[in-house]
């Protein structure tokens, strides 16, 4: 008997974003590394597998979709899955495929909920790899198409190699010159030629080009590691001030007041940010102020779908 859930963005037992992702990867023994990749239906076609066993087919399943219709095929095989098993969750498939942030955390916050009021047993008796017949969720880059290439050169090296057995030919010339050349000024040899203290130098310059080259890259890769960070942090701080003026809306939804505690909606409003990085202005800056109004509206609006 499924037991269904309903949830709204504000619960005792929300997840952070990392959190979420980190409880999905133990689940599955996936790498997720952020909450839009969920957006494929993939990991909750196969959640749904290791919590109502054989509930889905997961042949069906596009585990790393390469197109939209994939990834369409993954959420049909879910709904349909979740219609049988007598689930009432709505599913908007063509938010949820746009992969935005909001959408899907929503959405993984509903599922945790959904996730341990039926989970029956122990999740860690499940073989996911197995069950995904060994595929990696999501595929990792780079792990593979190196190495056909070079097994496509190396047939051709060998014919080349039989032409450089004429070399030696020439060495006895070489040889004799060299011979000479040593005894030309006190028994001692002569330095070598300016074209192999050219070719020295050349390597170093490129080294030094190169290695400059690299700190430049390194420089610009922090500068945007910083950058996505702060993003990142600023885009928490107000999603949960969201979540906390949300919770203002429905505890007066509770008690039936019309009104909210306008001292506590302030608290939430000026309250700094965690990591001591933003602050939210003074409500003086109009623009911002009707930024936030809207955000606040949009929040609101969002949950009736809960």
């Amino acid at each position: 008997m499924v037991v269904n859930v309903f949830i709204s963005a504000v619960t005792t037992d929300t997840l952070s974003r990392k959190e979420a992702v980190a409880w999905v990867n133990n689940l599955l023994k996936s790498h997720f590394t952020k909450v839009e990749e969920m957006a494929s239906g993939a990991a909750y076609c196969q959640l749904t597998h290791l919590l109502f066993a054989n509930s889905i087919n997961l042949r069906k399943v596009k585990f790393n979709p390469r197109s939209e219709p994939d990834i369409l095929t993954n959420w049909k095989v879910l709904t349909t899955a979740w219609k049988d098993l007598g689930i009432d969750k709505p599913v908007d498939v063509e938010k949820m495929k746009k992969a935005k942030f909001q959408d899907n955390m929503e959405f993984l916050q509903w599922f945790y909920k959904f996730f341990n009021a039926n989970l029956v047993g122990d999740a860690e008796d499940y073989d996911a790899v197995g069950a995904r017949f060994n595929e990696d969720l999501p595929a990792l880059k780079g792990s593979s198409g190196a190495r056909p290439a070079v097994a496509a050169v190396r047939p051709t090296a060998a014919p080349v190699a039989k032409p450089k057995a004429v070399a030696p030919a020439a060495a006895p010339n070489a040889a004799a010159k060299a011979s000479v050349a040593p005894t030309v000024r006190n028994g001692t040899r002569p330095a070598p030629a300016t074209s192999a203290g050219t070719r020295r130098s050349e390597p170093s310059q490129n080294e030094e080009l190169l290695k400059q080259e690299i700190e430049k890259q390194k420089s610009l890769a922090t500068d945007w590691e910083t950058m996505a960070k702060e993003m990142e942090s600023e885009r928490e701080f107000y999603y949960s001030m969201l979540q906390r003026v949300e919770g203002l809306v429905h505890e007066a939804e509770e008690l039936k007041s019309t009104t909210i505690d306008v001292e506590a909606l302030k608290a939430v409003l000026y309250q700094s940010n965690e990591e001591g990085e933003h602050e939210v202005e003074a409500t003086e800056n109009g623009a911002d102020s009707s930024q936030l109004r809207d955000a606040l509206q949009a929040n609101l609006d969002d949950t009736d779908t809960f």
